[in-house]
């Protein structure tokens, strides 16, 4: 393996995680914070700071800060980050850009400053009043997740941080970094370049209410109470196919589809086979291993 994975976390991940996952209205049914935490946020932002945010993501759709916070070399606090991010010159912000993509849009430093300005209104109006406590467990699930790369296949960390991502890495690949996040859960999303790979896969960073199921066995369950889901698995028994052989077969529209391997993705219970910007997917039975005692151990808790 001539690649190296590294897990990461800093607050301005998070940050930006949550605004893309505020601003992705194709996403919104999918998050399991839901329409009514947009609803919730959308009330602290007047009708045109919400126009220019969502001016901003219309048309910078491809956009991802990601790989400028893994390169920031000092504080990515929120405001560190973004200082740093701003005091870039030219040339060294059009040296980060094109260290993770074979072009660099002419109009970059606007792009910066827009980004910048957006994520300032943003932290101010939301992100800074979130529950502390998200943060810190999202810290704590790095280190935990790092200490388990000690000795073990990476790519292996990778699959079960992702709850079932298999990459298969290009020639050129150098560095997987995993993050994990939880405004934007139970989604996993990836920026792919030719040398790195950028993933950021779901945590459920607070506990659930007394006396309520964990997450994980909700979504477990959940996933497997409908037919097509279920009809979904079957599918895949034993082979690999494709999203579009998949639609096909099942015989439903590309977007309810796409909704219901969100919801096995999020069980755990499809491996997703990733190869450049390609995908195919299979069963996953791990997850099904100790359904039995999790549901037990609930009963008797």
């Amino acid at each position: 393996m001539d690649y190296k994975v590294e897990v990461d976390f800093a607050p301005m991940y998070e940050c930006f995680t949550s605004l893309t996952a505020f601003l992705g209205k194709q996403n919104h049914n999918a998050l399991e914070s839901g329409k009514l935490w947009v609803k919730e946020v959308q009330k602290r932002f007047t009708t045109a700071q919400l126009r220019n945010m969502q001016e901003f993501s219309r048309e910078n759709a491809d956009f991802t800060l990601t790989p400028y916070i893994w390169s920031c070399p000092g504080d990515r606090s929120v405001s560190g980050f973004l200082d740093w991010f701003d005091g870039l010159s030219p040339g060294e912000l059009f040296e980060i850009t094109a260290r993770f993509g074979s072009t660099v849009p002419s109009s970059l430093t606007d792009m910066r400053s827009q980004a910048s300005g957006v994520l300032r209104e943003w932290n101010e109006r939301y992100f800074r009043d979130i529950n502390p406590a998200i943060l810190d467990s999202l810290s704590r699930e790095a280190d935990s997740r790092r200490a388990g790369l000690n000795g073990t296949n990476a790519l292996e960390v990778y699959e079960q941080a992702t709850q079932g991502m298999r990459l298969q890495p290009g020639e050129r690949l150098k560095q997987i970094i995993l993050i994990p996040q939880y405004h934007a859960r139970p989604l996993v999303t990836s920026s792919l370049y030719d040398e790195f790979v950028f993933t950021s896969y779901a945590c459920d960073a607070l506990p659930p209410e007394e006396g309520r199921p964990a997450p994980s066995l909700l979504r477990l369950t959940r996933a497997l109470s409908d037919e097509t889901r279920l009809y979904i698995l079957r599918l895949l028994a034993g082979k690999q196919l494709g999203f579009t052989e998949i639609v096909r077969q099942v015989g439903l529209s590309k977007s309810t589809i796409h909704y219901h391997l969100i919801t096995l993705r999020s069980a755990g219970l499809v491996i997703v086979h990733t190869s450049g910007k390609s995908a195919s997917y299979s069963l996953r039975l791990d997850a099904l291993n100790n359904l039995p005692q999790q549901i037990a151990d609930y009963m008797e808790k």
